[in-house]
């Protein structure tokens, strides 16, 4: 009799907790529904961005995301720049007229064809250089590099930063093949919520900006942290300067005869020393010294830098631009 009672009252707790969890699920589904239809209603109101965009709109079947691309004419008889980088080049919103690259129109009498894709890795780049070249049709090529590009190159590396990692589907070359990965553990799940809830995209962003500053604080580790301390002795550091190395042979096999100058927008190690020895070994022309431009000017207390405190502002670009210009018409890439 015992038993019989004890076995009703588990059946009873049972169907109560059922009852209860289904109840709770469908508040958590009605809460999350409210604030997605809330924050997209907030933001088209206050912001002009349509009810239904969302994070796949950015999507690019080859490339991850969409980049900037600006393209001049491509019947033009002047000498034709094909400029190929990530943020920098993208600008982040520094206005067209004061970007590095327009300098060039005057200087090199150039036409002009950007493409900036903020975060981009090396891969990308190369797959920029084979989607558009043959359209283009360049006279040269220039590949603008960023010290981070050794960590977007690799999904070992991307995936363990919390500084570094963009935190969108991008391509990676492994194992001799193109794999499309998101960069962090559990990626299809955090895929799927983030591209198609604006919701969950901002507490993804929210939740990686928090271990950001943990990071900054010291609390919390990022891989750039052990690439510092150990450089190419670190095994998926030197992982990724081999895949460097061979994307950057494919950009030069690509570009074929089409002469190909890179430059460096950092000075960070050990990455400047690894893209001296890439490009060195590919024989492709680099300029590492623009950086030292910029923070020499910052050392007197002009700012050349955005409130991100990474990339230029106008005054930057300028500086850059001119230097480059420079380089480039003293080193004959000119008509």
């Amino acid at each position: 009799m015992a038993k019989g009672f004890i076995k009703n009252k588990i059946i009873i707790f049972v169907r109560n907790w059922s009852k209860n969890a289904i109840f709770i699920l469908f508040g958590v589904f009605l809460f999350f529904v409210i604030m997605e239809i809330g924050l997209r209603a907030y933001e088209n109101i206050c912001f002009g961005i349509p009810f239904f965009k969302s994070a796949n709109d950015y999507q690019d079947v080859s490339l991850g995301w969409k980049g900037k691309k600006i393209f001049g004419d491509f019947a033009s008889k002047k000498y034709k720049i094909f400029i190929i980088g990530d943020s920098f080049t993208d600008g982040c919103g520094v206005e067209e007229a004061s970007m590095y690259y327009n300098v060039f129109k005057d200087k090199l009498n150039a036409e002009l064809f950007v493409y900036g894709g903020g975060g981009y890795g090396t891969l990308q780049e190369f797959l920029v250089l084979d989607k558009y070249y043959d359209q283009i049709q360049p006279d040269l090529i220039l590949l603008q590099v960023c010290p981070n590009d050794f960590i977007n190159n690799s999904w070992e590396l991307e995936s363990r930063s919390y500084i570094n990692n963009n935190q969108m589907v991008r391509p990676y070359f492994r194992n001799g093949n193109i794999e499309y990965l998101f960069p962090r553990i559990a990626g299809r799940q955090r895929m799927f919520l983030g591209f198609y809830s604006r919701a969950f995209y901002r507490l993804f962003n929210l939740f990686e900006k928090f271990n950001a500053v943990l990071v900054k604080k010291r609390y919390l580790g990022t891989v750039e942290h052990i690439i510092r301390r150990e450089g190419v002795n670190y095994k998926n550091f030197r992982s990724a300067v081999i895949v460097t190395d061979i994307l950057v042979k494919k950009i030069k096999d690509k570009a074929a005869r089409t002469p190909i100058v890179a430059f460096v927008v950092d000075d960070a190690e050990p990455y400047l020393n690894e893209f001296r020895t890439i490009f060195k070994e590919n024989q492709i022309p680099f300029i590492d010294r623009g950086h030292s431009l910029i923070t020499s000017k910052e050392k007197t207390g002009v700012c050349l830098r955005l409130k991100n405190e990474s990339h230029w502002n106008a005054d930057g670009h300028q500086i850059v631009g001119n230097f480059l210009a420079d380089e480039l018409y003293r080193s004959g890439y000119h008509k």
